[in-house]
């Protein structure tokens, strides 16, 4: 009996121990990622900055793809909206269901959330 309590909580402080681990490392990196200026991961801004931070681009480099990015764009855009209704309307469905399954305070904290992202992504051209 007194074996398996041993057992159980030295367990307890290996799995505490691991996620203190994980959450450090964790927290190291998106601090890094912060001090590199990596920003969201959507739209051509977060791509240029993913690539500027994974290849270690330098600014003419930044600037050359900036410009190949800017230059496609039209042709992704009229792509996109071709596609963009039906994504928009699963992507309300989806908020319909999320908003279901707050509470009323969460539900307002959510829709905050959700125009703040908004704005945020106003402006995804490289910059």
């Amino acid at each position: 009996m007194m074996r398996s309590r041993v057992a159980a909580a030295g367990l307890l402080l290996a799995v505490f121990g691991l996620g203190a681990v994980a959450g450090g490392v964790g927290i190291t990196v998106a601090e890094h990622r912060v001090e590199r200026g990596v920003k969201g991961s959507h739209g051509r801004a977060g791509f240029l900055a993913r690539l500027t931070d994974q290849l270690d681009l330098n600014q003419s480099q930044r600037d050359s793809i900036c410009s190949i990015l800017e230059r496609h764009r039209p042709l992704m855009d009229s792509m996109w909206g071709d596609v963009r209704p039906r994504f928009d309307s699963v992507r309300s469905a989806m908020r319909q269901e999320i908003q279901g399954q707050l509470n009323p305070e969460q539900q307002l904290r959510y829709q905050e959330m959700l125009q703040r992202k908004l704005h945020e992504n106003k402006d995804r051209r490289c910059q």
